[in-house]
């Protein structure tokens, strides 16, 4: 065997036996949506498969002063779109050009609803006196072509044959309206609200508010559930062009008609916890399957138009978020706008601009196909639970012409940046691995910014890891007792009875002169220790070694053969398997004084005193220069047991104790008294004496 391969099988072997570092390399990586999300975003949106990518621009359309919602938008043949707002129960129209007017003022709180026929005549439904208005112009007064008993009308919609539907609240109608004729009700629900309509495929779709039922109604009326949802709404229906219907459950309610911008209610009384706030997107397959795609990460889906043929762009609350949802469930939030909920979504057929219409505050945005052109997120901040010293960062990411991702990092100790953390870094630009450069810290932020100069691409960012390791810290004692053989170790439980023994107590061996000690000890670093435990004497200089390499946090300890005196104990703490010599960190602590006490008592003349009847009373002084005496037994001649001879005061607690028993009567002649006695440290001497009557 060569010299060479010898000496690689030694250091394999050496490396085997070697303990591992527990100050290592610690690796902070983050390449899920929930990591991502967890941070701040400005201008970048996250995919579901953990990408994040520069925000679409959502640029500002329209306006509305003096309003709070924009509850719905049509369009009619000429490009012109409507807006139903409010709470001041106007109609904008907003043409072309994107010039805005007023198109119509209702006495109506709320333009819930709005749909245009063939004919370019605008249909608008209202609340809170459930009105639908036909307006042929803004010159002409609108036609009131359904007023009822119902307050809200949710949802407008036309047939194949011109027959208008419309949802309504709080009865839970839904109404046909021919173009020529009066309006019927063409289907009475036992919920109370009809939230939404979708004619698709020669029938009538109808989601409720109450118990979330999704209804199909054919044109005579004959109404048969398609599904109930576990949620309370179904505020939105669509049609796809694969013949599938997609449905948004919510499980709380949406924003209501005439109400403000309020805070949110206080928990319900009782002290049970507030209802948990869920969306979903429900598919229904022409075979009547039916299957969850989508739970949304935001409380409320309010809106919901198609992006192509397989994807579905979500308006939500309360954050004012935009998503795209593929039909198999992957998603992006796609941006956000200053407004709190995206109420409407419209497809404009004359422009294909994608308009948002909005509550809190009443705007019309358009969502662009361009991207923004620089982005920004902020890593949460990472709790390395130490002061601790950065290494490299590095990320992956996929850069097209023009795009680029840079960093930058910072750090401090406090758990929210504030000022006491050091500034923002230089930015850091080499993906395969950049050296941190902010100072040591236990905790550290990282931030990325997205920028591309062509607004038709997008850098788009997947992983960004992050080293460091914590800076060594000394272990800590918290406590070092020292347990004496004969105590029993505290376990907070109260001590089980014993029966009582009429001789001294029984013991194993040299158990008396067993100590244990014990202690207490933390490693922030989570370190391999070692110890070593010494002794001397209180009022000695030098310690002498005990154990050394000790791994247990406890040691048994042998004192038969030291002398008396009172002592005291020191455990050292190390860290040095588990850190080069240079790192390795130590500590100590030592113990309250002890006594150790193996000196026997002393044992004095035994007295034995005639009574003149028998009895006899016995007199012994006994003293210990340690410990006090702790008890006293005695035998007469050829006694079995042991019996209990107190003190004269008839308590043990002191060091010189005189032993004082008044016998029974005993018979004639010749006695042998044996009394033994016992210290507190379990040393034993035995007195005797003879006596005769």
């Amino acid at each position: 065997m060569s010299f060479r391969l010898i000496l690689v099988i030694l250091l394999l072997c050496l490396y085997c036996v070697t303990p591992l570092s527990a100050v290592t390399t610690s690796i902070w990586e983050q390449s899920s949506q929930k990591h991502f999300e967890a941070g701040t975003l400005k201008d970048v949106s996250v995919t579901s498969e953990g990408e994040v990518l520069l925000a679409r621009k959502i640029d500002q359309f329209v306006e509305i002063q003096e309003e709070i919602y924009v509850w719905s938008l049509a369009e009619d043949s000429k490009g012109n779109i409507y807006a139903g707002t409010g709470n001041q129960g106007k109609i904008y129209r907003i043409a072309p050009d994107g010039q805005s007017s007023l198109f119509y003022d209702s006495p109506e709180v709320s333009i819930l609803s709005l749909t245009v026929d063939a004919n370019d005549n605008v249909y608008a439904g209202t609340g809170p006196d459930g009105l639908i208005y036909k307006i042929t112009s803004e010159n002409v007064p609108p036609t009131t072509i359904l007023s009822s008993e119902e307050k809200y009308v949710w949802a407008l919609t036309f047939d194949d044959s011109g027959n208008l539907y419309a949802a309504t609240g709080t009865a839970g109608k839904i109404y046909k309206i021919p173009s020529t004729g009066e309006a019927t009700i063409l289907f009475d629900s036992e919920e109370t609200n009809i939230r939404s309509l979708l004619y698709h495929e020669n029938s009538l779709y109808a989601g409720s508010g109450g118990k979330g039922i999704i209804y199909r109604i054919s044109v005579d009326g004959e109404a048969s559930v398609v599904h109930q949802t576990a949620e309370k709404e179904v505020p939105v229906l669509i049609g796809g062009a694969d013949g599938n219907i997609y449905a948004a459950a919510i499980t709380s309610a949406p924003p209501q008609p005439g109400s403000q911008n309020r805070p949110p209610p206080p928990p319900p009384s009782g002290g049970g916890p507030p209802e948990e706030k869920k969306s979903y997107i429900y598919q229904i397959r022409k075979d009547g399957v039916v299957s969850k795609i989508w739970t949304a990460p935001v409380p409320l889906i309010l809106s919901m138009v198609f992006e192509g043929e397989d994807q579905l762009l979500i308006g939500t609350g309360d954050e004012g978020k935009i998503y795209r949802v593929d039909i198999d469930g992957d998603f992006i939030s796609v941006g956000k706008c200053d407004a709190s909920q995206i109420l409407a979504l419209h497809r404009a057929a004359s422009s294909d601009k994608l308009l948002l219409g909005t509550g809190n505050s009443a705007k019309i945005y358009e969502l662009m196909t361009e991207y923004k052109a620089e982005g920004t997120i902020e890593s949460k901040p990472h709790n390395t639970r130490a002061i601790s010293r950065w290494g490299k960062l590095r990320w992956e990411a996929s850069l097209g012409e023009g795009t680029s991702i840079a960093f930058a990092t910072r750090s401090g100790n406090t758990k929210k940046p504030d000022n006491t953390w050091s500034e923002w870094s230089d930015e850091l630009i080499a993906s395969e691995g950049s050296q941190i450069v902010s100072p040591s810290a236990r905790y550290i932020q990282w931030r990325a910014k997205l920028t591309a100069s062509d607004s038709s691409l997008t850098p788009v960012l997947d992983k960004v890891v992050l080293a460091s390791a914590q800076a060594n810290i000394e272990p800590r004692f918290t406590e070092v007792e020292i347990q004496h053989g004969n105590e029993p170790k505290e376990t907070g439980a109260p001590p089980s009875p014993r029966p009582r023994e009429s001789g001294p107590p029984k013991r194993s061996g040299n158990q008396s002169k067993q100590w244990t000690v014990q202690w207490k000890i933390e490693d922030l670093n989570k370190d391999t220790l070692q110890f070593a435990v010494y002794y001397k004497r209180i009022h000695e200089t030098n310690w002498k070694l005990l154990k050394k390499e000790l791994t247990a946090t406890s040691y048994n300890w042998d004192t038969t053969s030291m002398p008396d005196g009172r002592y005291i104990i020191k455990v050292e703490a190390t860290d040095r398997l588990s850190n080069p010599p240079a790192w390795a960190k130590s500590s100590e602590k030592m113990s309250k004084p002890f006594d150790i006490d193996n000196t026997q008592p002393s044992v004095g003349d035994v007295v034995a005193t005639a009574n003149g009847n028998g009895t006899y009373k016995i007199t012994c002084t006994t003293e210990d220069e340690s410990s006090h005496i702790q008890k006293a037994v005695y035998k007469i001649d050829g006694d079995e047991h042991w019996k209990v001879i107190f003190p004269e005061d008839g308590i043990f607690d002191s060091k010189k104790e005189t032993l004082l028993l008044q016998t029974r009567s005993l018979p004639a002649g010749a006695h042998t008294i044996t009394i033994q006695v016992t210290d507190a440290a379990e040393n034993v001497a035995v007195g005797s004496a003879n006596f005769a009557n």
